[in-house]
């Protein structure tokens, strides 16, 4: 009998000894779309830690904001397991394009091949660039902004011109002389003025030698 409780004794304090051996299991917390501050915090009071292992670019989530975590959330871990984390670099970055000295086409079809978008565009005066030509650019060239980041151009309208004087000229003179210099033909107004013979120009508009920017149109006045 005393050899039995001898044996349940040793086997009993040997249970004792494997149940106090065994580690605590936790379930590891969600910590995804956390700031990484607050996961660690929530972690810690678990008996865990974090571990920042990369950061990458992502729309979904902020700069600094957990976007993946390993073990997955409600794993059984031990206590001191280490959660290693990817973190959020914030949405993917662009490299502005160099679009000074193209003309507008080709300007266009390069910022929406970079995902970018077209801003708002302003035609300036430049008597040393070309019509259609791109002058400024804003962002500037080979600077990183976001996706989707509007980009603004200005585009030469070339230089000021004299505009010719077109009164008493008929219709067709009159219309080739204003394709001739550089100009648009407008409307063709027929107006009575009987100061001038039948189908001689006797007005425009702009006037005369006034200047003007070569998209002008130059609207004639006719006597019938």
């Amino acid at each position: 009998m005393k050899k039995l409780i001898l044996i349940l004794s040793i086997s009993f304090i040997f249970f004792l000894i494997s149940c106090n051996g065994q580690e605590e299991l936790i379930s590891t917390p969600s910590i995804i779309g956390l700031k990484i501050r607050d996961a660690e915090k929530i972690a810690e009071d678990k008996g865990l830690l974090v571990k920042v292992t990369k950061s990458d670019f992502s729309k979904d989530f902020p700069i600094d904001y957990i976007i993946s975590q390993d073990p997955s959330p409600y794993v059984l871990v031990k206590k001191g397991r280490i959660i290693n984390v990817v973190i959020s670099s914030g949405p993917p970055k662009v490299l502005v394009p160099d679009l000074i000295g193209m003309n507008f086409k080709e300007a266009q079809e390069i910022i929406y091949e970079n995902k970018l978008l077209l801003g708002k565009i302003e035609e300036i005066l430049d008597p040393n660039v070309g019509v259609g030509i791109i002058i400024e650019q804003s962002p500037s060239p080979k600077t990183y902004v976001e996706e989707d980041t509007k980009i603004d151009l200005k585009i030469s309208k070339g230089v000021l011109g004299q505009i010719p004087s077109l009164i008493g000229l008929s219709v067709d003179e009159a219309k080739s002389l204003i394709v001739t210099s550089g100009y648009n033909v407008g409307k063709v107004i027929n107006k009575s003025n009987p100061a001038y013979p039948s189908g001689i120009v006797w007005n425009q508009d702009p006037a005369p030698l006034t200047y003007g920017s070569p998209d002008t149109i130059i609207d004639i006045y006719v006597n019938p």
